[in-house]
């Protein structure tokens, strides 16, 4: 097998990378001249491998070839996807032990009394409606281990330094929370002691002793530090980032590790890569796997990162709709929103994210009525079973569709599947409309209204609550159904422009083609930069944050040569967390510094903090004399990688070919049957105008045109709705 360096360089023809969602796994397959060809499977949730190479096979086909020859000429395969949060929201990771600082043994429960994680406004009001999230680890399996280091204060001179040690490690604690985790069973050890990021020998200590332990068991279990993991402050984060790594990482591995096998069976000569949280991509050996957690809508948002860019967009709100969710994100000044601490799934992590909100609205969402006659449209999701029109046991959005005659029952993956559109309408009459005394096309009318009402509120509440503009933004709208529904979500809703691609539905599989390889190092730090500091006071500071950076830089080099990088052909970016004295919160400032050692860097840095908080806050809420805090410092290492091409095509005229031209069907919208002109995605032309009512088809997704409405495509094959 190529190394990974000669695998990120090489000349070899075709990038892959895949989405796999909860209910298709979509391939993007980039040619040597840049282009793309889209393949799509269900996704097999017992079987990734086995859908793995069937989206493949299914782009593979498009151009004439087997999933056998693009492996062979593959350079980059890449693969992301919800394992991880699958594995997280269903308790079926694996059996975690935990060893905390004593005194700290219910910290799994309290978690900061954080009750009210992913719930609405209304709800968060009210705190009986609060409940605790679902332990990651059982209560029984923590064990409280006697120790502390000292972990400073920003008043340095009227307290105990950091790092000094308080109460020495009982190492017969240790020895006795080991033999009970044996005893219980544990398939992984993780240990967590309170001020572990200022100082790790505790940890790594009481690692060495678990290991011992384990050893003369005679069982082979992992030992996971949280200062390895997530060396940063706020240990209730930190620990879920831990209990994450331990519960769900290993398992996700796996999955992963089954995929890249049946890759290389195929024909694919290097290593699978999967995409971090935060933008990037890493392979199956990335030791803090946890960071892949939503690896595949982090895509989506990379993905029209890059399209705002060519595009010359400044802002952008994505819009991707697959079958289970609809997730809303914002690109501002080019640059995509990342949270420090963000939270997930009931759980606050110490993890950098792309800052992404979802609601429960999908194309596979289960549509009911209770005993009061009240709609509701998901949680639940059919995933892969689509439903009642193909295999699942409820009403869908997708079923309502099909109804309506928005999505054609014969052509569903291009023809693969053929839908059940009479048990669609069947079901929508006795489910919804009898039962409030409707017709089925005036319930599917309101069921539509719902379910695009959810979504366009979810995407105004994003820009709205952080004082933007919605008329500053253009939204991307992408996803399997994304298109479908774009004429719903963006109605009575100001934006700058709306636009979608001929490949949305492997939108996200492209945004993973289009990823960096990259890793990214955190560190915390306890700095303080007073007002009126003197040049041998910023000296000292600098030389501080420096040396967290080169120890930073010394762990990538590390970690990236044992992925097989040559570590000569690294880049690096540099950025810390900074606040304000007396601020709660820290904020991610980004640095063209290399280097720093004197006054004038230090300087350098917080101007650059002033300039990242004026671009959030109205000057007027700056207040330098407070002083600075440094909390955190990063390190982003690159290793050059191939990327895909975006070809800018010679426009044409206006009227789409008659090559383009499929039939005429009728379509209830809105309330009223409409005569709608259906056209091939594949034979539109840059520079084609669309008049509606029309649908576009391709294989993988369908785009409505209201009446009135219209669709130009642009020399990028973008198409802009009207």
């Amino acid at each position: 097998m190529e190394s990974l360096t000669d695998q990120l360089k090489t000349e070899k023809k075709y990038i892959l990378a895949l989405d796999a969602g909860g209910t298709m796994t979509d391939t993007i397959l980039v040619m040597d001249d840049g282009t793309f060809t889209v393949g799509k499977a269900l996704t097999n949730k017992q079987n990734e491998s086995a859908s793995y190479l069937e989206s493949v096979d299914d782009a593979a086909k498009s151009v004439g070839l087997t999933s056998a020859k693009v492996h062979e000429q593959a350079a980059i395969s890449i693969y992301a996807g919800t394992g991880m949060l699958n594995t997280l929201l269903t308790g079926t990771g694996k059996k975690v032990g935990l060893l905390v600082t004593r005194g700290f043994e219910d910290i799994s429960i309290m978690e900061g009394g954080l009750t009210y994680l992913g719930q609405t406004q209304s709800e968060i009001l009210h705190n009986q409606l609060h409940s605790h999230t679902r332990p990651i680890v059982d209560p029984q399996n923590v064990y409280g281990v006697s120790e502390r280091i000292s972990g400073g204060s920003y008043f340095m001179d009227k307290h105990i330094a950091p790092g000094t040690v308080l109460a020495s490690l009982s190492e017969k604690h240790v020895r006795s929370g080991v033999e009970k985790l044996i005893a219980a069973k544990v398939e992984v050890i993780g240990i967590l002691f309170i001020n572990s990021y200022i100082d790790i020998s505790h940890e790594h200590r009481a690692k060495e002793i678990a290991l011992d332990v384990l050893k003369k068991s005679d069982v082979d279990i992992p030992v996971v530090c949280s200062s390895d993991i997530a060396p940063v402050s706020k240990e209730n984060n930190r620990l879920k980032s831990l209990l994450l790594q331990c519960s769900a990482a290993e398992h996700t591995r796996e999955t992963i590790t089954n995929v890249e096998k049946a890759a290389q069976a195929d024909g694919y000569d290097g290593r699978l890569l999967t995409l971090l949280s935060y933008g990037g991509a890493v392979n199956v050996e990335y030791p803090r796997l946890y960071e892949t957690v939503i690896s595949g809508p982090v895509g989506g948002m990379m993905g029209a990162q890059v399209m705002s860019r060519k595009l010359g967009l400044k802002n952008v709100c994505t819009a991707d709709m697959g079958g289970t969710s609809f997730d809303v994100g914002l690109i501002v000044n080019n640059m995509l929103s990342i949270r420090k601490d963000p939270d997930f799934a009931g759980h606050r992590l110490a993890l950098p994210m792309v800052a992404i909100d979802s609601v429960g609205s999908g194309a596979g969402s289960a549509i009911w009525i209770d005993e009061y006659k009240r709609l509701h449209v998901g949680p639940e999701s059919a995933g892969s079973d689509v439903g009642l029109c193909y295999k699942y046991d409820k009403l869908t959005v997708t079923d309502v569709n099909v109804a309506m005659g928005y999505v054609d029952p014969k052509y569903f993956l291009g023809g693969k599947i053929t839908l059940d559109a009479e048990k669609a309408r069947k079901a929508l009459k006795e489910t919804i409309a009898d039962p409030l005394g409707l017709d089925i096309y005036e319930a599917g009318k309101g069921i539509l209204e719902v379910v695009n009402a959810q979504m366009r509120e979810a995407a105004k509440a994003i820009m709205v609550s952080k004082g933007y503009n919605t008329r500053d933004f253009t939204m991307m709208c992408y996803g399997g159904a994304g298109p479908v529904h774009m004429w719903g979500y963006t109605q009575d809703f100001e934006l700058a422009d709306v636009i979608t691609f001929p490949y949305a539905a492997a939108f996200s599989a492209f945004g993973g083609a289009c990823a960096e390889y990259l890793h990214r190092y955190h560190k915390g730090v306890v700095l303080t930069i007073p007002n009126g500091s003197t040049d041998a006071e910023k000296t000292k500071i600098a030389l501080k944050i420096d040396q967290a950076m080169r120890s930073l830089e010394d762990t990538a080099r590390l970690e990236m040569k044992a992925e097989g990088v040559d570590p000569e052909k690294l880049e690096y970016r540099y950025g810390f967390y900074g606040r304000y004295m007396g601020q709660l919160e820290s904020f991610e400032t980004l640095i063209d510094l290399s280097c720093i050692k004197t006054p004038g860097d230090l300087d350098r840095i917080i101007a650059a903090f002033e300039d990242m908080y004026t671009n959030i806050y109205p000057e007027g809420a700056r207040f330098p004399d407070a002083g600075y805090a440094v909390t955190e410092v990063f390190v982003q290492a690159i290793a050059p990688k191939a990327m895909p091409v975006i070809i800018s095509h010679e426009l044409q005229g206006e009227t789409p070919p008659d090559s383009a031209y499929v039939e005429t069907r009728q379509v209830s919208h809105e309330g009223k049957f409409y005569d709608f002109k259906v056209w091939q995605m594949s034979e539109l032309q840059a520079g084609n105008v669309v008049q509606g009512p029309s649908i576009i088809r391709d294989p993988m997704t369908t785009v409505i045109i209201p009446p009135e409405k219209r669709v130009e495509i642009d020399q990028y094959m973008v198409l802009h709705y009207r």
